[in-house]
């Protein structure tokens, strides 16, 4: 089961769908950058990663470390939480990013490193047996009308699509 280094928006997602649980049966262990935990003012949110301090880390990261991130992707539009995370993955190896925010997700991609959105999660929890065809159907309908995700109308689309088209694997 591979780590993660989480971003505010899948953690804020999936608590709009009341699924947060999904991210710790996904990965094995979650990395939170201080800055990303400070974003959250949500407080069952930060009542879900006390109570799962045993799967979830929370990291500062050093002021010199946030400005050579900074310089290292200024050709992205990035802030203080996503300098955070993108320097906390470069730590930590074997961890995947999960994150929402566009820019981000191109500064990690441009490092040749995986990075999924709230989506991709849920797809990888169907693809890991830990929810089901009509679970992920669900989740996906609540995100794409409860949360406060934006996805494009031709995302959107294709995300239906695939779902539509899975086999049932367990």
């Amino acid at each position: 089961m591979c780590n993660a280094v989480v971003d505010t928006g899948p953690l804020i997602h999936l608590h709009e769908i009341e699924h947060l649980e999904i991210l710790t049966a996904v990965f094995g262990k979650l990395h939170l950058p201080e800055n990303v935990k400070l974003e959250i003012s949500n407080e069952p949110i930060l009542q879900f990663i006390h109570q799962h301090s045993d799967k979830i880390a929370i990291h500062q990261i050093g002021e010199p470390e946030l400005f050579a991130a900074k310089n290292a992707y200024s050709d992205f539009r990035l802030h203080l939480a996503d300098l955070a995370v993108i320097t906390l993955l470069n730590k930590i190896l074997d961890a995947c990013a999960v994150s929402d925010d566009l820019a981000l997700r191109r500064a990690i991609e441009s490092s040749n490193r995986t990075v999924v959105g709230t989506i991709g999660v849920l797809f990888r929890g169907f693809k890991k047996g830990v929810i089901n065809k009509p679970q992920l159907k669900q989740f996906i309908h609540l995100i794409l009308n409860d949360s406060s995700l934006y996805l494009s109308s031709a995302f959107r689309s294709r995300i239906l699509t695939i779902v539509e088209e899975l086999q049932q694997t367990t």
